[in-house]
């Protein structure tokens, strides 16, 4: 009877030692399965980034390409028959006593046209944004607005501009959006702009005689940029209506620091 009880004890416990080691069994492979699985899911969601961002460079490498292709076939073409065009009208010119005033003005679109294109075939060519200069860019913002008679435009310059292209290709961005904004819903005779650089911010303010109005109020897509791109530059972008006729946009952007 004890050698049966005994027994009897023995297998409950081999039996016992048994589903243990079965139980142990089925966790550890279920904690493997699992261990995989997510190795797994991790290395897919790896390859997949890794193929969105190759995918991502190969489009803009093809987009670069295509602008570059665009800024020869302008600058090398478009803007050879352009002048040819002009250099014709030109000789036209001079070989009237009294040329109409529409040959004189059409020579004279043309010649703005011409510019225009270059201008575009510039921003088109990544080596010339890789040297973005903020000065010479406004620059010929403001002779273009000169240009063309209606509007007084003057640029002001204090000091070296010390932030990269990048940050000069945005902040052109902004006082270009500001300038338009000015010109299409105020109105005015005059536009001047200033820039003054100091050793930890570039302030910029655009003044003109305009209509005023309110950003807040007028929010549309060109001021919700100019924000946003002033934030991005980590600076503050502000509208102030002066006592007498006179409306400005001031920008101030802190220089990084390395």
């Amino acid at each position: 009877m004890h050698e049966t009880a005994t027994s009897t004890i023995q297998a409950i416990i081999i039996v016992t030692c048994l589903l243990a080691l079965a139980s142990g069994f089925v966790i550890g492979y279920f904690l493997y399965f699992k261990k995989r699985k997510s190795k797994l899911i991790e290395e897919n969601a790896i390859m997949r980034k890794e193929f969105e961002e190759l995918l991502f460079h190969s489009r803009i490498e093809v987009q670069e390409q295509t602008f570059q292709k665009i800024s020869r076939e302008l600058h090398d073409n478009v803007c050879q028959l352009l002048s040819s065009s002009r250099m014709l009208l030109g000789i036209t010119e001079r070989n009237l006593a009294s040329p109409p005033s529409t040959l004189v003005s059409a020579n004279n679109t043309l010649a703005r046209a011409i510019n225009e294109i270059r201008t575009l075939s510039k921003s088109l060519d990544k080596e010339w944004l890789k040297k973005f200069s903020l000065q010479e860019n406004l620059g010929a913002e403001i002779d273009r607005i000169e240009a063309g008679g209606i509007i007084h435009a003057r640029l002001q310059v204090d000091g070296p501009i010390n932030l990269i292209p990048d940050e000069q290709i945005i902040l052109f961005r902004i006082v270009q959006e500001s300038i338009q904004n000015a010109i299409r819903h105020g109105n005015p005779g005059n536009i001047f702009v200033k820039i003054s650089n100091l050793p930890d911010k570039t302030t910029i303010v655009v003044r003109n005689d305009g209509k005023a109005f309110d950003p807040n109020k007028t929010e549309g897509m060109g001021i919700h940029n100019m924000k946003q791109r002033a934030a991005i530059l980590g600076g503050t972008i502000r509208w102030q209506t002066s006592p007498g006729p006179e409306i400005s946009v001031s920008i101030c952007i802190p220089r990084r620091r390395n």
